[in-house]
């Protein structure tokens, strides 16, 4: 599956060949004369969620009309994504959604309800990083003896995952071919419904995001292993990252805005122009920064550019490590 989303050129050409300049003016500036509705394609609690939420206050407050957020979980969010593909492009409906909607799924699921043509990309609104974690009763507690407990004990353990074609599934099956080790992979509707069988310990491996982990770990009910990200983060500098065991390893998410396919450039880049003033308010910054969210911000072109590049990662990825299309 192409990714002719991502071609900044037809997308303008098509746009402005169907609005003439001032109508797209006018349509932008009279923008939103009505409630926003905005869908996170995971379960209330993702951290995503919890960006769309505050992010959707503020744009609330500036133009006194409501965002809301929606939650539609399912299939590693392409429930939800196929749910705004087939929106009107309006503006009205939008999508905050994951790498694993662009960059992933077209590579393992058949059948998805939607191709990443049917996006109009608007701004990558955040970062996550990603800890694997086990259970307490793994006795390893650096990655070096994680892996030669897992290779001492093949097929025995299993790991959790947001969902078949999420990031951290296939960040973790990524992982476990670097490492050579057999892991079985037990995918949930969300990182909320996971994280009682991991602290049970029904799984014992897992790969989620600071926000919802951290705080587990904290209370002793997990072991932070190690951390995705290509160097070690300021608000976890005591666990090391996996590429300084499996080199060249990173795997973390982006949240990012879309509209359906068509959204009106200029209303695009008026949601675009707020949005990177919210993420550059001392409150909203500082706060996604506390639940280990990092805010980015940037042009619709350099969104385009990230999932264009992660299409190319994680289809790689796929290759190598011989997932099949499901």
């Amino acid at each position: 599956m192409r990714l002719k989303a991502m071609n900044l050129a037809v997308l303008t050409l098509a746009v402005f060949a169907a609005v003439s300049p001032q109508s797209r003016s006018a349509l932008a500036q009279s923008y939103p004369a009505r409630p926003v509705h905005v869908i996170v394609p995971y379960a209330a609690g993702a951290s995503g969620d919890l960006l769309a939420r505050m992010i959707g206050a503020k744009m609330s407050e500036t133009w006194a009309q409501q965002f809301i957020v929606e939650n539609k979980a399912g299939a590693a969010g392409t429930i939800g994504a196929g749910y705004v593909a087939k929106a009107a492009a309006d503006g009205y409906t939008l999508l905050v959604g994951t790498d694993a909607q662009m960059a992933i799924s077209p590579h393992i699921q058949k059948d998805l309800p939607y191709d990443p043509d049917e996006f109009t990309p608007v701004i990558q609104a955040g970062m996550i990083e990603f800890v694997l974690t086990v259970h307490p009763s793994i006795p390893s507690n650096t990655l070096p003896e994680l892996i030669a407990y897992l290779k001492a004990n093949p097929g025995k353990f299993s790991y959790a995952t947001p969902g078949v074609g999420s990031s951290a599934h296939l960040a973790m099956e990524w992982f476990k071919n670097l490492a050579k080790v057999d892991i079985v992979h037990v995918p949930y509707r969300g990182s909320s419904q996971l994280m009682p069988d991991i602290i049970s310990g029904t799984v014992q491996l897992t790969y989620t995001g600071l926000p919802q982990t951290m705080p587990v770990v904290a209370a002793g009910k997990l072991k932070a292993i190690a951390i995705g990200s290509a160097k070690r983060l300021r608000a976890a500098p005591d666990i090391p990252t996996i590429s300084e065991t499996l080199p060249d390893y990173e795997a973390n998410a982006s949240w990012n805005y879309f509209g359906p396919k068509g959204l009106p450039i200029d209303i695009a880049l008026k949601l675009n122009r707020e949005i990177n003033r919210i993420l550059e308010l001392p409150e909203v910054g500082g706060r996604l920064e506390e639940q280990g969210l990092i805010p980015a911000g940037g042009t619709p072109e350099a969104l385009r550019a990230r999932m264009r590049s992660d299409f190319e990662k994680w289809g790689r990825v796929v290759r190598e490590i011989g997932l099949k299309v499901e």
